[in-house]
């Protein structure tokens, strides 16, 4: 039986990067908007790692709107393709619920992680930043993205039958969003200077195992309404 699931989840997820592969919708969506945002803010605020206060203050908080935005841009479509081509019938025949939701997770998870493998070094380089802690910077990233991608799978489910799918995704994930991304811009601020402010990545992980098990839970209800 787990392996079933466990073949199914993988088909979805498989299926899932094939689509991306022949389109790029997301991938160029994503990265297009990640580095105009990046390289526009580079040029205006210029190399700020020498001032520590500016970098405290400034860095978390742009990195982490950059990966948010580049999702609330990309990734609301994660369930629309299906739609559009008429296929969510198939699906729901030919995968359990909890399996379609863990394939999509887990590849809604990649694309935030190319993000900000994209992201991340190029805020390093171009901002001239000292990384106290590499460690927990990386796992703060993962971390972080683990909460948008997990968020977004369920959001996305929730929008992809209805009009304006971005638009409603924007107001549906503020609330859900936002204290997971305060929690990772002060995990990431701390990971950049060194100063520890408690126990931020333990809550950034209880966080996330919250949405994740909720996501489990409610994903069949939306998903065979």
């Amino acid at each position: 039986m787990s392996s079933s699931w466990a073949a199914e989840a993988a088909a979805v997820f498989v299926k899932d990067w094939r689509c991306e592969l022949r389109t790029r919708h997301a991938v160029a969506t994503l990265a297009l908007f990640a580095l105009t945002t990046l390289l526009v803010a580079s040029l205006v605020l210029g190399p700020i790692g020498n001032d520590a206060e500016m970098s405290r203050r400034v860095v978390p908080v742009l990195v982490w709107l950059i990966v948010l935005f580049a999702a609330a841009a990309g990734l609301p479509r994660a369930f629309v393709h299906e739609e559009e081509s008429r296929t969510a019938i198939a699906l729901r025949l030919a995968a359990r619920p909890s399996a379609v939701f863990a394939g999509k997770l887990v590849h809604i998870a990649t694309l935030v992680a190319a993000i900000e493998a994209i992201v991340a070094p190029l805020a390093v380089a171009l901002f001239d930043l000292r990384v106290a802690a590499a460690a927990e910077l990386v796992a703060a990233l993962a971390a972080g993205g683990l909460a948008i991608a997990a968020a977004t799978t369920l959001l996305a489910a929730i929008v992809a039958q209805g009009r304006g799918a971005s638009t409603l995704f924007a107001v549906l994930a503020l609330p859900v969003l936002l204290p997971a991304l305060a929690l990772a811009v002060a995990a990431t601020r701390v990971a950049l200077t060194g100063v520890a402010e408690g126990n931020l990545l333990t809550l950034l992980l209880l966080y996330d195992g919250s949405v994740v098990v909720a996501g489990f839970l409610l994903f069949p209800a939306i998903w065979n309404p």
